[in-house]
């Protein structure tokens, strides 16, 4: 079962490193895939997380999912199987 968590809603003007500290508090966040427009390098409002295992991913499911960050309520789910 996978530990990548997929991640919506975004502010446009998050960092990588504020996005890991929000999900360390599920965590041990192992890696983070944040998408960004290639000509600005502003987010697309989507990532990818990499939790160290599934009971933290389902750990940060379950508290982070409808969370705020920096005024946006982001969604949180386990990523599908690609």
């Amino acid at each position: 079962m996978s530990s990548t968590l997929y991640v919506g809603n975004l502010p446009f003007k998050i960092s990588d490193d504020d996005l890991r500290a929000h999900f360390n508090s599920a965590g041990q966040t192992i890696k983070v895939a944040h998408a960004r427009d290639r000509a600005s390098g502003r987010s697309n409002g989507c990532g990818f997380i990499e939790m160290e295992d599934l009971a933290s991913a389902n750990k940060a499911v379950k508290e982070l999912d409808g969370s705020e960050l920096e005024g946006r309520r982001i969604t949180v789910t386990l990523a599908r199987p690609s």
